[in-house]
């Protein structure tokens, strides 16, 4: 009697226990997303307004593209989308981060443009938290962002962390929100003061297609499924990022290499090929540009393929010009350079 009373004791723990697990995983499963879009800037001032080049404010723009990525968001299920502002109005970081926090928000992506001292950079980047879980976190949803942005064609300079000074994350949007226990990432969707990022800002629909590959990337991040059933990324599978045991720091240093050789030199043609070695140990090598002028003046930024430590290209010496002083400059994705050697060829 005890024995059959102990059977049947254990088979309504192991049925409730079942029923349990299941309520929870049911919960988990039902469990809503939140994601707050924060477009940058807003309301007057220098700072509100944000970058202002070629007709185009970045505050303005910015919320164009929150718009887009929000509409797009909300065709997924299990998801609760939010906007910082919706309006030009100032509202400071640590309001936003705030309001985050006001509405669980389980990430927080923070919409920017960008632009640069001398206007010579072009392309995308996001900035993540330098620590722990947060970095995990928002180095992995950086990888993906990458994707999503490359396939509009825009250069991809990496996900990127910065320390300030009181040895705390150096962006205040980022520093907020982590304070608050939210990951946050910054997405610097291109440039508004270089030729290149600008032509693809004028074409139509763009800013439309930069909210739609956010929300993509933030589908894919969190395996949503779309409420019509036709997309699902259930299964979707990206590089995972270990949980660093220290802070992870911007590269403080330029490039650890950076040195060419001429290999040819045509006359006719006045076609110098040259080789560039260049080497970082701390971050990847992104940008090269040279000059036949001993430096003084260099071309436009040209991508070097991070595949490669050495490459070959011609440079065209201009008409006029007796002698060639070719040095190549190398950039890593934290915008330092370093300088070759100096090569010396007569063109005539």
């Amino acid at each position: 009697m005890k024995k059959s009373f102990m059977i049947f004791f254990l088979s309504i723990l192991l049925l409730g226990g079942a029923v349990f697990y299941n309520d929870i995983s049911a919960n988990a499963a039902n469990k809503k997303t939140v994601i707050v879009i924060d477009p940058g800037h807003g309301g007057v001032g220098e700072k509100n307004v944000g970058a202002v080049y070629n007709g185009f404010t970045e505050k303005d723009l910015t919320i164009v593209v929150a718009a887009a990525m929000k509409n797009e968001l909300e065709k997924y299920d299990n998801v609760e989308v939010y906007l910082t502002r919706t309006s030009d109005v100032f509202m400071s970081l640590e309001d936003r981060a705030k309001f985050a926090k006001e509405k669980k928000a389980d990430f927080v992506y923070s919409i920017h443009f960008n632009a640069s001292v001398e206007h010579n950079f072009y392309g995308s980047e996001v900035w993540c938290s330098a620590f722990g879980n947060y970095y995990k976190k928002g180095y992995e949803f950086g990888l993906i962002e990458q994707e999503e942005l490359r396939s509009l064609d825009l250069y991809q300079k990496g996900v990127k962390t910065k320390i300030g000074k009181t040895g705390q994350d150096y962006y205040g949007i980022i520093r907020q929100c982590v304070s608050r226990g939210i990951t946050c990432d910054i997405i610097e969707h291109c440039y508004l003061d270089h030729a290149y990022d600008v032509q693809s800002v004028k074409s139509q629909d763009f800013l439309s297609k930069l909210g739609v590959c956010d929300a993509t990337a933030v589908a894919k991040f969190f395996k949503l499924k779309s409420k019509d059933g036709k997309t699902d990324f259930s299964n979707f599978k990206y590089s995972s990022v270990m949980i660093p045991s220290t802070a992870v720091g911007q590269d403080l240093t330029e490039p650890d290499v950076c040195s060419i050789k001429v290999l040819a030199y045509d006359k006719d043609s006045r076609n110098a090929l040259v080789e560039l070695t260049a080497k970082d140990s701390q971050s990847p090598i992104i940008y090269f540009s040279y000059s036949y002028d001993g430096g003084n003046n260099f071309c436009t930024l040209g991508m070097w393929d991070r595949t490669k430590e050495t490459q070959s290209f011609n440079i065209k010496i201009p008409n006029g010009r007796t002698t060639a002083d070719i040095i190549c400059r190398a950039y890593n994705n934290y915008e330092l350079f370093s300088d070759s050697n100096e090569v010396s060829i007569e063109t005539r």
